[in-house]
């Protein structure tokens, strides 16, 4: 992943200021579903966490459930160093594929279609699974004021953003930004990265325990470094 410049202010569309009104509908769906991916048992959209911090009419969601959510350890036959070949995750679309990380699991299929791909830790911290979610809609004019825009409205009131260094994802501008916010009285860390690519944006979550951030850093670095467009 390589720093890329960020664009000039003045260089941006004005349209981009034009949709702000859908920006909270990837970041409501995000939140949402962090919370279908990041614990145990069955959770309804209506109690995930996150939901007050976007607007929840913006989309709906369904819980992870059956084995995905009562995974709580790798299986006996998976061992953590296992080829990362046997770890190759694609997204619905198949416009990329991705190296899930050792002791993580695909729980694409326990998320709705919308959603391109979701990868979640087998063993989390506490009652706070570490979980990646990709979801894509038509391109955004003006996709860096969007980001800045979206940082905001999952922050909300009561939690906290900086914008991050845009960098690339194997060769595509990724711009983001990390938000610490307080979820059903867990405090929880965000990173999204949102890239272009052919005719889709797509949004990149990276969300766990506030407590994990610096530990789980790397492991947002290694999935990024080991994305692959594949259209």
């Amino acid at each position: 992943m390589r720093p890329v410049p960020a664009a000039p202010r003045g260089q941006r569309s004005r349209r981009g200021r034009d949709r702000r009104a859908d920006r909270p509908l990837v970041a409501a769906a995000l939140a949402l579903l962090l919370a279908a991916c990041s614990g145990a048992g069955e959770t309804g959209a209506d109690q995930a966490p996150g939901a007050s911090s976007a607007p929840a009419d913006a989309a709906t969601t369904a819980p992870v459930t059956g084995d995905a959510a009562d995974r709580t350890a790798p299986a006996d036959g998976e061992q953590a160093t296992a080829d990362p070949e046997d770890r190759v995750v694609t997204s619905r679309d198949g416009a990329f594929e991705l190296v899930r990380p050792a002791g993580w699991s695909d729980v694409s299929e326990e998320v709705p279609e919308e959603i391109e791909l979701a990868i979640r830790e087998d063993a989390g911290s506490g009652d706070f699974f570490a979980n990646l979610v990709v979801a894509s809609e038509e391109p955004i004019p003006d996709l860096e004021q969007a980001v800045e825009e979206a940082a905001a409205d999952v922050a909300g009131e009561d939690g906290e953003h900086e914008m991050l260094d845009p960098i690339e994802v194997d060769g595509v501008p990724a711009y983001g930004y990390r938000v610490r916010r307080s979820s059903e009285g867990s405090q929880i860390a965000q990173v999204q990265r949102w890239l272009e690519h052919e005719d889709r944006t797509y949004v990149v979550t990276f969300s766990t325990a506030a407590g994990q951030e610096e530990q789980q850093a790397p492991v947002l670095d290694q999935i990024l470094q080991g994305w692959t467009w594949t259209e």
